[in-house]
């Protein structure tokens, strides 16, 4: 392990984190709500261009129906002038799922591409605004870094809290970062408003400040509870009851975010709209000139723990049989996966579900390290365990056995293991103990990604490497 000095943002006492106890003991966190001002729960994500365009999203009483945007390009150091603002008007509709709040909706369009923006939403003419928050457009070209997280889900807000400060650490770790993927659940109980106002909550200042790109995952699949919360192009006719799929170019590269809670009876987990949707986007994609396609999903086909041997993975119509060989036909470089709360990469997989045999490139520079996989013939999979607190042992089941195990270039035990099982459940390691991002960069035909963990009781519970790795393709 490699150890970062990493400067510290100041957290307020509502975020500060506490722990008690030894090995295997109990986290306490302070529990002070979120700042529910008339304006809350402020997301932006990519919608139209991402060269030229935002899409935005709010929560409101019922006192504030319109829907007001104001953006303002930023000039140095200068003070935004808002009375010089771009504005756009959006919608608003009544929350699914709170029924004293309006969802609000717009978009930002005509910007500058690669360039920073500040923003404000609410209601002009009664003067309520949110907090000032601020995004960047994609460049046309050139190099950008991102964040990957996935599972944020919590039970209590005091764990929506730790789900937070590892989005706040994430940003601070790795500050160029132009935006976050995040890998599907991202709360414990879709339909549950409240969960939403502690994630998004105590998230507000992270997500004022950063555009976000998640996928549904299995525990906001429900009644519209994913797509209430964020402003996408959704393909046309496309069902948003359970999710949404959508994709979105920055720079030379491709993203693809799947829906994993569609089912048919030819793709588990799938409809077959939204597999022939897939295909003509990343072959449109290719045929525009990315030069990396790069899939979000949240129950992928690879990965090391529980849900490694469940039935919409195996069987004849599941994830590993039908949509995996897919991704090795599409070309498709990387793919970003959830569900499973534990951390590992795999080697490329072909389409016949072998891994291919690999040249790498190493890099040393100062004491780091980062092994590249030279044109890989095949798809790279990575879980990046989770952001929030809980964690599953790996899988041990006899099915899966060597031949699986060695698709995979790392596949440990769960790094928190080693506190014992859960109090609770001792099926499962300690919760909140141990939390994990990503960042990655794509400059031109290499893609370098620098895994991170925050231990609670390691190295002040600031964020240290754990693994180094990339993708050149010459």
């Amino acid at each position: 392990m490699i150890f970062l000095k990493i400067k510290k943002k100041i957290i307020s006492v509502a975020l500060a984190l506490s722990i008690v106890g030894g090995v295997g003991s109990t986290l306490s966190f302070a529990t002070d709500s979120p700042n529910h001002t008339e304006v809350s729960k402020v997301t932006v994500t990519f919608k139209g261009d991402t060269t030229n365009s935002k899409g935005l999203t709010w929560y409101t009483s019922l006192d504030y129906k319109n829907s007001d945007l104001q953006v303002v390009k930023r000039k140095g150091a200068k003070k935004p002038d808002f009375n010089k603002a771009l504005k756009f008007s959006g919608t608003a509709s009544l929350s699914t799922n709170s029924k004293k709040e309006y969802v609000h909706k717009a978009e930002a369009t005509g910007l500058k591409a690669d360039a920073e923006y500040y923003f404000r939403v609410g209601h002009e003419e009664l003067n309520n605004w949110s907090e000032m928050g601020s995004f960047k457009t994609s460049p046309k070209d050139g190099t950008f870094t991102f964040i990957d997280l996935a599972d944020t889900q919590a039970k209590t807000e005091d764990e929506a809290i730790l789900s937070s400060q590892t989005i706040s650490k994430a940003l601070d770790t790795v500050p160029n970062a132009e935006f976050i993927v995040h890998n599907g659940d991202l709360v414990d109980d879709g339909v549950k408003e409240e969960q939403w106002d502690w994630l998004l909550g105590h998230s507000q200042e992270s997500l004022l400040n950063t555009t976000f790109a998640p996928s549904a995952g299995n525990h906001e699949d429900e009644n519209f509870a994913f797509i209430d919360h964020f402003n996408f192009d959704t393909p046309e006719n496309s069902a948003t009851e359970t999710g949404a799929y959508y994709s979105y170019d920055y720079s030379n590269a491709h993203f693809v975010v799947l829906n994993s809670n569609e089912d048919s009876e030819k793709y588990a987990n799938f409809s077959e709209e939204q597999i022939e949707w897939l295909k003509d986007d990343v072959k449109a994609a290719k045929a525009d000139g990315a030069k990396w396609v790069i899939v979000n999903i949240h129950k992928g086909p690879y990965t090391t723990s529980n849900h490694a041997t469940d039935d919409d993975i195996l069987d004849p119509n599941g994830v590993r049989n039908q949509v995996a060989p897919l991704m090795a036909e599409l070309d498709i470089d990387f793919v970003l996966q959830g569900h499973d709360h534990i951390y590992a990469r795999t080697k490329p997989i072909k389409s016949d579900g072998t891994a291919s045999e690999t040249e790498k490139f190493i890099w040393t520079k100062k004491g780091q390290t980062v092994e590249y996989t030279v044109n890989p013939d095949g798809t790279i999979y990575l879980i990046p365990a989770t952001a929030g607190p809980k964690v599953y042992y790996k899988n041990q089941a006899p099915e899966l056995g060597s031949a699986y195990y060695n698709l995979f270039e790392v596949a440990d035990e769960n790094h928190a293991a080693i506190y014992g099982p859960d109090p609770n459940d001792n099926r499962r390691p300690v919760r909140g103990q141990i939390q994990n991002f990503v960042g990655i960069t794509i400059n031109k035909d290499k893609l370098t990604a620098i895994t991170y963990e925050i231990d609670q009781s390691k190295n002040n519970a600031e964020p240290y490497i754990v693994d180094q790795f990339g993708i050149i393709k010459k």
